[in-house]
């Protein structure tokens, strides 16, 4: 095991978080005044609270203090959160995927990004946390632990900040080790590219068609349209509640409780007690953060079991005409692609061995390059594209439309296609 330098703090100390308006345009000029791209963090409590945005955003350049900017404080006092785009054109982020979206709800965003994890993966590493990446690039290891903490919490502690503040401590010189790392592979232009995508598609706040078609395990319900409206009913019904007590909806009503309700459909009092569903979310406390679930109990008291009642009530007397339609049908692109390769052989032994051959093909090249041939083209991808089987001379159409961007249809596109034959 080679031995790692432990860092347990940044080098300038744990900040305090910038929660004024005037501390807030003094961060933003130290920043703005410091040359080269500025290492980005955020953190939420999506586990805890309705919201999805930023309760937490950490910024440092090389040179400059990390900044830890309490979001909610800053926008209480009227502070402006979409200039913190201004501090640099460029973003290092460690996972972007995560985090855009939420700056992207802030109106924060820059003008590029260069993404530490994707970085892993271009030479050769499967998706990796930033203290494993910390480890191999720079010999460093980070101490982490609070990554489930309750960012809303207010103060926070001090051994959150000094997490926090580790996340971009060492961004920068990530950064710089793996852009030289990129250039010897030639994978710089690659690398941008994809960059690019990924801050296209961060921007991109469209919402999701019939959400409520989210709630895990739905398929349960297969051709049941009542049992979907007691679902879109309770769904809508815990939305509201949740947006009301700023409560994660997993605290308000389970996705298990939503399904069973559906499946039951509880017509009396009594059938509707037999769920479950008059009972409190419990959560199971493994650790010391588990504790602070605590704070939401008193919110969790005043959610009223009629809520769901009503509910269920509404779904069972809606008319026929009225209840939700069925799934897209298989007919649309993937959604009849089995994953069971089982299946595959039973039905259409040539697509299987098709799929087999472009698989074995995009391995070949992923190994040469020395990458996760997973990173090159997701299976899900692939298994649709041999399942659905484009016409000749679409094949790379199809690829374009499942999100295979250019730099991937250059290696592969040719490939699969001459599989499809």
């Amino acid at each position: 095991m080679p031995a790692f330098k432990l860092v347990r703090e940044p080098k300038g100390g744990v900040p305090p978080l910038v929660s004024s308006l005037s501390d807030f345009e003094r961060a933003l000029s130290v920043l703005r005044s410091a040359p080269g791209p500025v290492a980005v963090d955020a953190e939420r409590a999506a586990m805890y609270r309705y919201s999805h945005g930023n309760y937490l955003v950490q910024m440092k350049k090389k040179g400059t203090p990390t900044f830890l900017f309490d979001a909610p404080a800053l926008s209480s006092s009227g502070a402006d959160l979409s200039l913190l785009s201004s501090v640099a054109p460029v973003w290092v982020l460690h996972d972007s995927v995560q985090d855009l979206p939420a700056f992207a709800r802030m109106g924060a965003l820059p003008c590029a990004i260069f993404d530490t994890q994707v970085a892993c993966m271009f030479l050769g590493r499967e998706r990796m946390g930033l203290a494993k990446c910390t480890e191999e690039f720079l010999g460093i290891s980070l101490e982490k632990e609070f990554a489930t903490a309750d960012w809303s919490l207010r103060p926070l502690p001090r051994p959150w900040r000094n997490y926090a503040a580790l996340d971009v401590e060492f961004l920068i010189d990530l950064e710089g080790a793996e852009e030289e790392a990129l250039r010897k592979k030639g994978m710089e232009e690659w690398a941008r590219e994809e960059f690019s995508t990924l801050l296209c598609r961060g921007s991109d706040l469209k919402k999701r068609q019939d959400p409520w078609r989210g709630v895990s395990n739905i398929t349960v319900l297969g051709a049941d349209r009542r049992g979907l409206a007691v679902v879109r009913e309770l769904w809508e019904a815990r939305e509201e509640v949740a947006k009301d007590l700023d409560l994660a909806p997993g605290l308000v009503l389970k996705d298990e409780t939503i399904i069973e309700l559906a499946l039951k459909k509880p017509r009396s009092e009594s059938e509707f007690r037999q769920t479950g569903a008059a009972e409190r979310v419990k959560v199971e406390k493994n650790c010391e953060l588990d504790l602070l679930f605590d704070r939401y109990i008193p919110l969790q008291h005043r959610i009223k079991p009629k809520i769901w009642k009503e509910a269920v009530d509404r779904a069972l007397a809606l008319p026929s005409s009225s209840l939700p339609r069925l799934a897209a049908p298989p007919s649309k692109r993937g959604s009849a692609v089995p994953s069971s390769l089982k299946i595959w052989e039973k039905r259409h032994p040539d697509r299987l061995a098709r799929l087999e051959k472009a698989s074995e093909e995009v391995e070949k090249i992923a190994k040469s390059l020395s990458i996760p041939s997973s990173f090159l083209i997701s299976p899900k991808i692939l298994r649709e594209y041999f399942w659905t089987v484009p016409p000749k001379g679409e094949g790379e159409n199809f690829l374009k439309s499942s999100g295979v961007n250019g730099w991937r249809l250059g290696l592969i596109a040719k490939v699969i296609e001459a599989s499809n034959l």
